[in-house]
């Protein structure tokens, strides 16, 4: 599945706008189901999307912001399908637009899409894979899916290990298949941490794949570092723990099992609510659990500037 489809959110309408100062020119929306028949119909032009980049929703919901050239679009739009495709009855209601945008020189439409965030999530326990190693064959197709890239901070690294997505260990298809590395790796296990595991902490201004890096070098620091690197990494630490009391404010607990929890009993509709509601948060693992030597992260060089680069944003 494609990068576009596998993040598309289709609980919530689907816009697409032209780019241009004329006031009047109109906002196409699809609101479920045929956002979800708008979505296929432009995942074919994927490849010349622009990303803008992602707003707040004024419904509490996070968007991507993708630009489209008029002209790809129109070119698309110039294919019919099937009778009975739901696809079709979209382009019949976008063709004209598409038309009058192009003979007015505008070059790009604004597509909004919500988000779908997966940054945590459990494992399911299927009887016959609790011990059992994953096929080589298939750890090989995930790699290659994913050019190796961890799912969640895109690090790429040997240690990186075989996740799905869904948290079904029997379900093989191409978009079910990602790779998680050692750090992000525990966020897709949330239902089998306990209380000494980890804390769930909120932190707005740091991205996952800031969260991961940082406890790279804050592990390291403390396993490989001279005295002052160790003792900066230990005030980090305490730094990034110390978010768990605006957690426990909110959420009333800041155990990474009782969010996993959350998400095993919630209805896929909630599931997909229930991670937007998450998309701030990080799950902060105890470094005991990380003290293997596949870990890897910045150099000993960088520790000390990483570290004091985000102490300094407390």
């Amino acid at each position: 599945m494609s990068t576009f489809l596998r993040h598309a959110l289709l609980r919530w309408p689907v816009t697409l706008a032209p780019c241009t100062e004329d006031m009047d020119e109109p906002v196409l929306s699809w609101e479920a189901p045929h956002n979800a028949a708008g979505v296929a119909l432009l995942a074919p032009l994927e490849t010349d999307f622009y990303h803008c980049g992602r707003i707040a929703h004024d419904h509490g919901y996070d968007a991507d912001v993708w630009l489209i050239p008029v002209d790809r679009l129109c070119e698309l739009l110039a294919r019919t399908f099937p009778a009975g495709d739901v696809r079709e009855a979209v382009r019949k209601q976008l063709h004209k637009p598409a038309l009058r945008w192009q003979q007015s020189h505008t070059e790009m439409v604004r597509l909004t899409v919500a988000h779908r965030y997966e940054t945590f999530s459990t494992e399911q326990q299927v009887w016959g894979h609790e011990s059992e190693p994953h096929p080589p064959a298939l750890v090989k197709r995930a790699r290659e899916l994913t050019a190796g890239q961890c799912d969640t901070c895109g690090c790429v690294h040997e240690a990186n290990t075989l996740v799905f997505r869904d948290g079904n260990p029997e379900h093989h298809g191409d978009s079910n298949l990602g790779v998680s590395c050692p750090v992000c790796h525990f966020s897709h296990r949330l239902n089998t941490l306990g209380a000494n595991d980890g804390v769930m902490v909120y932190l707005p201004e740091l991205s996952a794949a800031d969260v991961s890096l940082l406890l790279r070098a804050v592990i390291l620091a403390r396993a490989h570092g001279n005295a002052r690197q160790k003792e900066g990494a230990t005030q980090i630490l305490n730094w990034l723990t110390g978010h768990r009391e605006e957690t426990e404010a909110f959420w009333g607990t800041s155990h990474p099992g009782e969010f996993g929890q959350a998400l095993m009993q919630a209805s896929p509709p909630m599931r997909e609510d229930l991670q937007q509601r998450l998309r701030h948060m990080a799950l902060i693992i105890n470094p005991t659990l990380l003290s293997h030597p596949v870990l890897s992260g910045p150099a000993p060089d960088t520790w000390s500037d990483t570290l004091n680069t985000y102490h300094s944003q407390n």
